[in-house]
């Protein structure tokens, strides 16, 4: 297995990103979007472990979990496990689905789906808030690339969404779907991902030829 080491100002600011996104959960936030890491550009095998709920709707983990792995395969930045092999991993393992893991269970997790990373997401946001006369959507939430013999968080990036965020004169663009608002939230964070292991790619090729 390739290993990606962080340097330490790089484990600081993706540490310091997970804080932010964590104390953002459950209020109005400030921090609108963030990311920083690096990503492995040669397609490994990963597998996205279902989402932790911070925001008290029980349903709204699978949701996301369902919405990101579609958009994830569709990314093609990461061969995915199947969602069902990775369930059949966490009962073997008598892992709680969409609970915090420990490094243990984490290498474990790894192992036993061949995969060596692990695409973890957390739920910080979901709900409604007033926009005029009705409710619109409001979500957010967390993704990081774990490196599982490790531990590791590669790559982290947080953001949320509402859906007057786009929004003009007479409520043209306002999104009423929770669904399509976690869509846009999940491109958004895949985004950044794809960015990130584009810089890397870039910076790899310039090396190879000087």
């Amino acid at each position: 297995m390739t290993r990606h080491p962080l340097r330490p100002a790089i484990g600081l600011r993706l540490a310091g990103l997970v804080v932010l996104a964590v104390l953002c959960a459950g209020s109005t936030p400030a921090l609108r979007r963030s990311a920083g890491g690096v990503v492995p550009t040669d397609r490994p095998r990963a597998a996205l472990v279902p989402f932790e709920n911070l925001a008290g709707r029980e349903e709204q983990g699978a949701l996301f979990s369902k919405v990101f792995f579609a958009q994830l395969v569709a990314s093609g930045a990461l061969e995915m496990a199947e969602p069902g092999q990775v369930d059949e991993a966490l009962d073997s393992l008598g892992i709680r689905a969409g609970g915090s893991l420990t490094p243990a269970q984490i290498r474990s997790l790894g192992e036993a789906l061949h995969a060596p990373y692990l695409v973890m997401g957390s739920v910080l946001e979901s709900g409604r808030l007033r926009s005029g006369e009705v409710d619109v959507p409001a979500v957010g939430g967390t993704l990081r690339l774990v490196e599982a013999a490790s531990d590791r968080v590669l790559w982290a990036g947080v953001h949320f969404r509402s859906g007057e965020d786009h929004e003009t004169v007479f409520g043209w663009g306002r999104i009423m779907s929770a669904e399509r608002l976690v869509s846009l939230l999940a491109e958004d964070l895949l985004g950044d991902f794809r960015e990130a292991g584009s810089r890397r790619a870039a910076g790899s090729l310039k090396k190879g030829t000087r």
